[in-house]
């Protein structure tokens, strides 16, 4: 246990900043399950228990399933599959069975034992696809010893009148949507990435979080008094009254500061000489439709195509992609959407396509992004006729994510007329001259610029990764993330050489990365030249607010 005010660092997935209590969502690691002795006749009474508490767990999983579905949309559901799958799966029912037959030992303990083996067999899988599946089986663990030991802690909260940040070892869905109400202002987990569920469905749903803040759980204790900074990284375990009243006044700010930007969003996004900006959302999941209304976007400059494909243990099929398509463009009829395609691999494992990945000794300069896109072309194909196919609907461009040489443009421009050609056949309406433009994210795209504008009907600059392969600097370590610096000069010249690629072929351009919504890269952005900006839902007041005072 630490002094007061020390502070805890991690990742901020969702931003925010919170006060409140600490309730501490232990694991089962904490449950004290005894070696209890029977006798071989109580076997199938022990068996009857468990089918008992499995039968309990299923009912919950149903509801959390029909949550997910209404406030997500049904494909995203599939997250719970997973865990109904393993709850029922009949191998481990007959594992535990024979643990019981042979040591003679009553079933909480057996089914420990049973699916932490499993567990150890899935251990050491660096992807996040591999932690996923582990967190389904930890989950259903957790959620069975309980029902079977007669608990339920997770009940208590909905009966505290307290600010609640809810702290865990791991964060499932299941955990998030199952604990979140009103009271819980915050969340902090020791595990997870951006890319992990828990991230993308916090920060969809608006709740302050930190991922992968080491050994927290075993330095809080429930009733502890936490600030949760989610704006830079850390949170501050028992803040003095001092400390305190420092993050009132920095909340209070916060809350104003918001309040005077959200005055701004019916106002121009133009410079106080009058030059006109163009502020765009970068969204992950169609439920952010309406945070691309609420903060007033032009549009949506950039939508991350592929979570549908990491919350599913399958590729998903057309139907399932257009329904997806369809629901963000009936949200925004009247906004421009651009569609990137699959940009899979690196920190991103898709369920299908493990098999394919798991050997990566190299992820982000490896199979991923368009590469996989081009050397399956069923996948591409059925994602290219749903973005297709919704294109009839709205105002949608299609965006070749990580696009190196000019073959690789030719080859996707030519599967976009092959995924037309089924189309026609099939007598579905799209629009005939859907925009195609490639992101802009390698050092060979950015020097190959001025020959890959005059083939496209757009461009836009990928900052993140952009940086990462001028600077070679993974941003993800923190050894090196220091020299990870969107200002450095070789990423300013960098940008520059495009803008200039760009203005010459006189096609439109935007910046998607980080950058777009840092307001202290504004000035330097619109100095280059470069009118349209694209970023988190979440950055576009103060950016507005940037903007309209320069």
């Amino acid at each position: 246990m630490y002094e007061n005010n020390h502070k805890y660092f991690g990742l901020a997935v969702s931003p925010g900043i919170a006060s409140g209590k600490v309730y501490l969502h232990r694991s089962d690691s904490t449950l004290h399950i005894p070696r209890m002795q029977i006798q071989r006749k109580d076997i199938p009474c022990e068996m009857d228990k468990l089918v008992a508490a499995r039968i309990k767990v299923e009912h919950e999983l149903y509801t959390l399933r029909e949550t997910i579905s209404t406030k997500f949309g049904a494909s995203y559901a599939e997250l719970i599959d997973s865990q109904i799958a393993i709850l029922n799966d009949e191998e481990i029912t007959k594992q535990i069975q024979a643990y019981m037959d042979e040591h003679l030992v009553h079933v909480p303990f057996a089914f420990r034992v049973i699916l932490n083996q499993y567990i150890d067999i899935m251990d050491g899988g660096q992807s996040d696809f591999f932690k996923e599946r582990i967190m389904d089986v930890r989950d259903i663990k957790q959620q069975v010893l309980k029902n079977l030991l007669g608990l339920d802690h997770d009940m208590s909260l909905s009966s505290q009148t307290d600010s609640i940040i809810l702290v865990s070892k791991y964060l499932s869905p299941g955990d998030i949507i199952r604990l979140s109400s009103d009271n819980v202002v915050g969340m902090v987990s020791e595990t997870g990435g951006k890319t992990s569920h828990a991230a993308i469905l916090a920060k969809a749903m608006g709740i302050p979080t930190l991922l992968g803040v080491e050994d927290i759980t075993y330095n809080l204790n429930s009733g502890d008094r936490i600030l949760l900074d989610a704006l830079h990284g850390h949170l501050i375990y028992q803040p003095d009254q001092e400390t305190e009243q420092h993050y009132r006044k920095k909340m209070a700010r916060y809350t104003a500061k918001n309040a005077d930007y959200k005055e701004l969003r019916s106002e121009k996004s133009e410079t106080c000489d009058g030059r006109k900006i163009e502020l765009l959302a970068n969204i992950e999941l169609p439920v952010e439709s309406k945070q691309v209304l609420e903060y007033k976007a032009k549009g949506v400059g950039l939508y991350r195509s592929e979570y549908l494909y990491l919350m599913k243990k399958i590729l998903p099929t057309e139907e399932e992609l257009f329904d997806e398509y369809y629901r963000v463009v009936s949200a925004l009829p009247d906004k421009e959407i651009i569609i990137r395609t699959i940009d899979l691999g690196g920190d991103k494992i898709a369920a299908a396509l493990a098999k394919h990945t798991r050997d990566e000794s190299n992820t982000f300069m490896g199979y991923r992004a368009i590469r996989i896109s081009l050397d399956q072309p069923d996948l591409f194909i059925t994602q290219l006729k749903a973005i297709l196919r919704a294109s009839a609907f709205g105002k949608i461009s299609i965006m070749l994510p990580m696009i190196t040489v000019m073959e690789e443009l030719i080859s996707a421009k030519e599967f976009i007329e092959k995924a037309k050609n089924e189309l026609r056949k099939e007598g579905k309406k799209f629009n005939e001259n859907i925009p195609v433009g490639i992101l802009v994210e390698v050092p060979s795209a950015a020097m190959m610029a001025e020959e890959f504008a005059a083939q496209v009907d757009f461009l836009s600059i990928g900052t993140n990764d952009l940086t990462q392969y001028l600077l070679a600097v993974d941003r993800g370590n923190e050894k090196v993330n220091k020299l990870y610096n969107h200002f450095d000069p070789v990423v300013l010249r960098t940008l520059r050489w495009i803008v200039n690629a760009a203005n010459s072929n006189k096609v439109p351009l935007s910046v998607c990365g980080e950058m777009a919504g840092d307001p202290k890269a504004i000035i330097v952005l619109l100095g280059l030249g470069i009118n349209r900006l694209s970023m988190s839902p979440v950055s576009l007041d103060r950016v507005r607010f940037a903007v309209r005072n320069l």
